[in-house]
């Protein structure tokens, strides 16, 4: 069985400007953390889809994302290099029980992947 994806991110120069676009677009709601600049996004399909966040940016340009949940973030981060993928952010603990790694694919899309914990 391969590794659940478990999140999206979109990740913005201008959250607030996001958030109000992909509210407007999709009714999502929205529950804005202002300590930290983000927000995390419930998208209440009944139960189907997964929920996500919208923060600022990680890098030199926006982009969105998808979590992987995997066992080892630094062992996938080496796969992902050794096949030519490039680390974007390397692991980091984000919050008190989560920590996240994003690396970019051969065509430069971007995945984010965490510990599930």
């Amino acid at each position: 069985m391969g590794d659940q994806v478990t999140n999206f991110e979109i990740n913005s120069a201008d959250p607030p400007k996001a958030r109000r676009f992909y509210t407007s677009v999709f009714g999502w709601k929205m529950n804005e953390v202002p300590q930290t600049g983000y927000t995390f996004v419930d998208t209440d399909a009944g139960g189907k889809g997964i929920g996500g966040g919208i923060g600022p940016l990680r890098g030199p340009k926006a982009f969105v994302t998808f979590y992987v949940v995997v066992r080892d973030l630094n062992a996938t981060l080496k796969k992902a290099t050794d096949g030519g993928g490039k680390v974007v952010f390397p692991a980091t603990k984000v919050g008190p029980t989560t920590t996240i790694a994003l690396f970019s694919d051969l065509d430069g899309n971007v995945i984010g992947l965490t510990d599930g914990k």
